[in-house]
């Protein structure tokens, strides 16, 4: 009996346990616990020292480093393109004369062989007439025409220095005006 006697004691106590556990939650929002302050002790605190800083050195900066530009890659030269002025289309302006590779508005260089064109006051072609001359290499401005003369294809040109007047194109075996690049 005395075994059942003690499982009903510790039956009551587990029971006790608990009821007061529940019960010390239950107050445990209500009680705030503080600690005790500690009292000053007789022993000073003893504070040790390691190292003494006698002088502070900034850190040393890095060395500047110039921003990459951005440097243009050389390009190879642009091959300019030669106009060859015997290239120019022909077309025939007039009957019974020679071919043309000229139009009004165009501008014409006088050819490097065969000397100067003779700049002429009327479209017929007689040495007499003669104003001006345009030396070879001279660009002229096409401003009117053409006309034939003896077989010669004739127009009316502008020169550089403002001479007005007619020269010939050319007599259909040499062509003394060349027309420029467009």
């Amino acid at each position: 009996m005395k075994t059942l006697s003690f499982r009903r004691n510790a039956s009551y106590s587990k029971l006790g346990i608990l009821a007061l556990t529940g019960f010390a939650m239950l107050l445990g929002g209500c009680i705030t616990v503080v600690a005790p302050t500690p009292e000053p002790s007789s022993t000073p605190l003893m504070l040790v020292i390691t190292q003494v800083v006698t002088e502070i050195i900034p850190p040393t900066p890095l060395p500047a480093t110039a921003v990459p530009t951005k440097t243009s890659t050389p390009m190879p030269p642009t091959p300019t393109p030669t106009f060859d002025p015997l290239s120019a289309p022909i077309y025939y302006p007039l009957k019974d004369c020679v071919a043309s590779r000229l139009q009004i508005g165009d501008l014409a260089m006088v050819s490097l062989q065969g000397g100067p064109n003779g700049i002429r006051y009327g479209r017929d072609l007689y040495y007499d007439t003669i104003i001006a001359y345009a030396q070879p290499g001279a660009i002229l401005e096409i401003t009117n025409g053409p006309w034939c003369s003896h077989g010669w294809l004739v127009w009316m040109v502008r020169t550089q220095d403002g001479t007005v007047g007619y020269t010939p194109e050319g007599d259909g075996n040499e062509y003394w005006l060349l027309p420029t690049a467009p």
